[in-house]
Formats: C-alpha cells, structure tokens, sequence
C-alpha cells in the first residue's frame, strides 16, 4: 500500500521497557553472533544512513538497538556492541534514552571511527559482516570500504532479515500493541462519519487517535468519492459513501494496519478474498499462493482494483518486510512471520477494504492477538 510521508516524522518517541527491555535486545544479538559464527565472521556492522533526515530503512538497526537514527552498530562476537552515531551534542542525551547500547558520538567521522572500536574489542583484520549499504549512494558505500579496508566486508543482509522475519514473543507483543493503536484509530475514523462528519473528517480523527494512543508515525489514506484511496488533500467538500479508511501506524518500531468500510456492503467481497488469504497462510506456503486463493475468490471486475493496492506482505519493523503476497511468487513464508493481508475492492455494488494480520504457523495462521494469547 502506497501512501504519502506525514510531515511530523516523529510522534512518541520513548522506550517502553515493560514490552522490550534490555534482555530482549542481547538476546537477540545473541542470535546474530550464532549466525556469524557459523558463517565464520568476526563482526557485524550495521549501516543506517540518513540523507536529510530520511532513514533508507531503520529496521535492521533498530531489531539489535532499538534506534531508528542514523548511525553504525558494531558487533564483536564477544564485547559489548557499540552504536556509532553520525552526530552528536544535543541529540546524543535523547537517543541514549532509547537504546541499551553505550553511544560513540560521530560528530561526521562515524565510519572513521569503525576500525579502532573493533580493534578495541579483538577484531583487527578478517571476514566481517556488513548489513545496509545496499540501495545508498556509492559515494558513501565508498567512504564505508575505505574506512574498513583492512577487512574482508561479507554482505550480512539475507541472514539477518532472516533472524528478523521470525518474531519472537515480545516482538508479537509490540506488534499487538501496534495493532492497537490502528483498530482504535480506525474505529475512531468510522465513528466520525457515521456521525455525519465528511470523508476527510474521519482521516483526521484516525490520525489523532492514533498520535494520542502514542504511534511514532501514521498514514492514512480514504476514499474521497471516487474508486481510488487519497491521503489528506486539505479540501472539504461533503460526505461520500461508502467510506473506505486505512490506517497504518508504527509503536515502538513495529508496524501494524488496519481497515474498514462504512456502511459495509451486503456482499463484501473483500472480506471474502482476505478469508481465503488466511486459510492459505502457512509456513513454507508460497506468497503466490496466497495470491491466488484472494483472486480466485474476488469477481474478475474486482481484481485490477485489488492487485493495484496490494494484497498484503510480511510486516513488522518495517510495514514491508521482504514478501510480498502477488501473483506467481514463489517466496515461501516463514513460521513465526507476521503478515498483513488486504483486499480493496473499488467499485460500487462491492467497494469495500479489509485488512487483517496473522501470524504464519506450520499448519495455518491465526490472528495476532489470538497467536500471542497461545504462545
């Protein structure tokens, strides 16, 4: 689902211990140094590069650090990880309130300092693991291997979103929580239009609500009266029916979505198609797969509208974790993934939007909330 950026990029912002304390986060490093010993590396560095204050992608960063700022992490296979900020003053007294980790501040010298805080912690030369350098402009990946040239930089993306894709049960916990905060600002969205607010109305109390249940950040899209989903527009011009309002927010890293139709329709096909998905999801089924059982159970006048806005994908630190459910994909999901499944349909008499997560077991899924409650 494609959405507009809000212009606050930055709602509540504190750490809950209580869902992810310091333990969460070793153990999870824990995990990775298996991972590196077993591909005999020595080290792990994480790369979160910022340009102009936008993040290419904080999920890898923030699954061993809890950050979702711009910096180098380093870890040793013994030592305390270390987090290298890109800047430093005012903002080092906030981001230490976020992290477990000690911070080295950069103050733009970040991947500089890189050799001599491994070297403090045993790792002079050798095969190293690095995550995040693909995707950003070559003249900082440049800047990244020079800074490291006395090591053998192994690409450590794959392994890692692996150890990511399988949620551990305080992750499925955040992730309820996220889950949340979506459902009640939707709830809020509908109760607005059901009360004779406009279209636009009902986007800006789901985004206050979900500010005020404390989402870090939200998007919101609505139909506007026409087949399509808009963002907010500024302009105010009357009620149309049905509503169809879809809400994405993120709580202490996690993603979760959310949606509804008011008034529903007699034959809500959508619903249907998001069914169907749910009963194909399992571990190792193929995204494809997926897909297939949402098309096969929508009218063909239904599927361009629904294929247009995406029938859902893996979610977690980032709303787009990887697996995306479309046609003829042979990606399998894995157990203990979380998907979002969705279906829009458009046009009148079956406009409708459905949305629902589920966690992938190895014989079915079930409901986030109902596979947390299990655990």
């Amino acid at each position: 689902m494609i959405s507009m950026e809000p212009v606050l990029k930055r709602g509540y912002s504190s750490w809950d211990r209580a869902v992810l304390p310091d333990d969460e986060f070793a153990l999870r490093v824990e995990g990775v140094r298996r991972a590196l010993r077993e591909a005999k590396l020595g080290a792990l560095v994480v790369v979160n590069y910022s340009l102009l204050g936008v993040m290419v992608d904080y999920a890898d960063m923030a699954y061993l650090s809890g950050l979702q700022s711009g910096g180098a992490l380093l870890v040793p296979l013994e030592g305390e990880p270390a987090f290298v900020s890109f800047g430093g003053g005012r903002e080092l007294a906030f981001m230490r309130a976020l992290t477990w980790l000690p911070i080295v501040p950069g103050a733009g010298k970040a991947f500089e300092l890189l050799p001599g805080e491994l070297k403090a912690r045993g790792v002079a030369v050798g095969k190293i693991g690095i995550v995040g350098v693909t995707g950003i402009a070559p003249t900082v990946v440049a800047r990244i291997r020079d800074a490291l040239a006395g090591f053998e930089l192994v690409p450590f993306d794959a392994e890692l979103r692996a150890l990511r894709a399988v949620k551990r049960p305080r992750e499925l916990l955040a992730m309820q929580m996220a889950e949340g905060v979506v459902d009640g600002a939707v709830a809020a969205g509908v109760a607005v239009f059901a009360a004779g607010g406009d279209n636009r109305a009902a986007m800006l109390e789901a985004e206050r609500v979900a500010r005020a249940l404390k989402a870090r950040d939200v998007r919101v899209l609505a139909s506007m009266g026409g087949p399509e989903l808009r963002p907010w527009e500024g302009r105010l011009d009357g009620q149309h029916a049905p509503l169809r309002l879809w809400v994405a927010a993120q709580y202490q890293g996690y993603w979760a979505e959310a949606a509804a139709t008011t008034p529903p329709p007699g034959d809500d096909v959508a619903a249907k198609a998001v069914r169907a998905m749910q009963a194909a999801v399992r571990a190792g089924a193929t995204a494809g797969d997926v897909a297939a059982a949402a098309l096969a159970a929508l009218p063909a006048s239904a599927v361009d509208s629904a294929l247009a806005y995406g029938l859902g994908g893996t979610i977690g630190l980032a709303h787009a974790e990887g697996i995306a459910i479309v046609p003829r994909s042979t990606q399998r999901l894995p157990a203990g993934s979380v998907v979002a499944l969705r279906a829009h349909v458009s046009d009148a008499p079956h406009a409708s939007l459905v949305s629902t997560s589920v966690v992938v077991g190895p014989d079915g899924s079930a409901p986030l909330g109902v596979a947390l409650m299990a655990d």
